[in-house]
Order: structure tokens, then sequence, then C-alpha cells
């Protein structure tokens, strides 16, 4: 009884700060510049976080050297967080946005086979890959 009690704690926590905080999807919009990559406890980088990315209006993420579109979502809602976090439980209580991305824009979200813990100080976009450092990018103009 316990563990239901603090389960349903920490996801009203959750709910709460997402609403607070909820990144906004016009300021992702534009391009990117990777300063620090993500890195696996062995020290390679992550083949997920690309030297430059751009989020576009339309609803793009497009990388530098990676020939495949993939759409991005911005604040799922609640079912499809859990289900990102249920495959990507490192994500849980960072302190981080979800953001979902998958090669076609009209599908399931809540199975987006890409999920990144992001968060959004003034000019630097930090972006978490589960089992990597965390990749840090600044807006290029």
């Amino acid at each position: 009884m316990n563990r239901i009690v603090f389960f349903l704690t920490i996801a009203l926590v959750m709910s709460v700060t997402s609403a607070l905080f909820a990144l906004d999807k016009a300021s992702l919009i534009g391009k990117w510049q990777l300063v620090e990559p993500a890195r696996d406890k062995a020290g390679q980088p992550c083949p997920f976080v690309s030297q430059k990315i751009e989020f576009t209006k339309d609803g793009r993420l497009l990388s530098l050297g990676t020939p495949v579109v993939f759409w991005y979502k911005v604040n799922p809602d609640k079912t499809e967080v859990a289900e990102a976090i249920k495959r990507n439980p490192e994500l849980m209580g960072m302190g981080m946005e979800i953001i979902l991305a998958m090669q076609a824009p009209q599908g399931d979200w809540s199975k987006a086979p890409i999920v990144y813990g992001v968060q959004l100080k003034d000019t630097t976009f930090i972006m978490k890959v589960s089992g990597y450092s965390p990749a840090r990018y600044v807006r290029q103009n």
C-alpha cells in the first residue's frame, strides 16, 4: 500500500512539475551545435547525438549526416511519458522534459523508438539518451 501511495505521489509531482515547466516547442526551433558530446561509461560517443541538429516549425528533427528525417513531439501526454519512462527508466526523476522522436509523424507516439530527456537553459540545450551522459548544444545564429 505504501508503494502505491509513493508512486502516486511521484506521478502527481511529475505532472505538476511538467505543467509548470512545460517545454515550449517554439523555443527549440532553429539550429543547434554540439559543444559537449554524450558518452557512455567507457567513454564512447553516443551514436544518437549528432554534431548539429535542427528543430523545424513543422515538427521535423534534422541531424547532420543523417539522411533520415525524424519527427519530434514536445510535451507528450501522460500515457506517452509513462511508456517512454518504462522503456527508459534512467530518465525518471532527472528533472528533464521528455521529447519523443520517430520517422513517421502519424504514428503511435507512446511507442516512439527515440526518447530524449531534455532541458533548455537560455541558449543551452541539454539532451540525455539512456545509457549516456547528457549532451550539450548551443544555439546557432
